[in-house]
């Protein structure tokens, strides 16, 4: 499994469980490993996942969480 696979995985895990706060950021910032690239591929499979007709709020909080993680890494 790719880093982005398993930031997509944690980052759903995270959003379904309500964990949209700081330290959810944190784990997804340490999965990461700091690799910007990882996060950017894992946002985008969650966005075209919430273009598919069964998306729900879950995808729409872990690309949120994923949009926090960006935010904390050096361009």
């Amino acid at each position: 499994m790719t880093t982005s696979e398993v930031l997509t995985e944690q980052a759903l895990s995270l959003a379904s469980a309500g964990a949209v706060g700081e330290e959810a950021v944190l784990e997804l910032l340490t999965t990461s490993g700091e690799h910007r690239v990882a996060v950017v591929r894992a946002r985008q499979a969650l966005l075209a996942r919430s273009t598919d007709p069964g998306s729900n709020d879950t995808t729409k909080q872990a690309v949120e969480l994923l949009d926090a993680v960006l935010i904390r890494l050096p361009v």
